[in-house]
């Protein structure tokens, strides 16, 4: 099996679908931890330099990305409206190509196994090496997030989390960047945990 390391010059987050109508317990199972999470990696990837692709689905129904998650999406992203559920779509397409030399993708949003496990499973046909968080996923029942994570990691994405993904990306605690991430870290301390995958 071979395992590619994370690098910033090859690595694009996705934010996926977080809008104002399922943050709510009663549609999202622990909406609350996977909010910050995505905080968390927005306001990284602002630090870090990478660009952030950011969607939302049927806004008229689901309504827009949630202020407080919009807030911390960096100038440099690319937002799209999408009516597939998968981000894989002509939109994405378009967004990726942008970027011919980026082959990874850490993905964190809901549903974990509607948009965001479709999301996976096309860039993964296509060639990416993908990371979903699972701090910076959920689904309306824990069972389907669980089972989605059982399916993705059978298909080759890889099951991961925040902390994980961001001391990759640095490497060292030398580098210039790490202490603007540690306080990211202190900044966000989910309040919410889940218990299993």
């Amino acid at each position: 099996m071979k395992i590619a390391q994370l690098l910033r010059n090859r690595v694009l987050f996705f934010n996926c679908d977080i809008q104002a109508v399922f943050n709510n317990p009663k549609h999202m199972y622990n909406p609350g931890q996977t909010i910050q999470c995505a905080q968390l990696m927005n306001e990284a990837a602002g630090i870090l330099n990478i660009p952030v692709v950011y969607t939302e689905q049927n806004v008229k129904a689901f309504g827009s990305t949630i202020p407080e998650v919009k807030a911390t999406i960096p100038p440099n992203s690319h937002y799209y409206e999408k009516h597939t559920f998968s981000m894989y779509n002509d939109d994405g397409k378009k967004v990726l190509s942008q970027y011919p030399d980026k082959n990874q993708v850490v993905i964190y949003g809901w549903e974990a196994h509607v948009c965001v496990q479709q999301t996976c499973l096309d860039l993964v046909r296509n060639g990416y090496q993908v990371h979903i968080l699972t701090d910076g996923t959920s689904s309306n029942k824990p069972l389907y997030r669980s089972t989605s994570y059982q399916r993705l990691a059978q298909q080759g994405v890889v099951i991961d989390n925040s902390q994980s993904v961001l001391y990759e990306l640095l490497q060292s605690y030398k580098d210039e960047k790490f202490k603007p991430i540690l306080s990211l870290f202190k900044k966000y301390k989910y309040e919410e945990v889940f218990t299993t995958l």
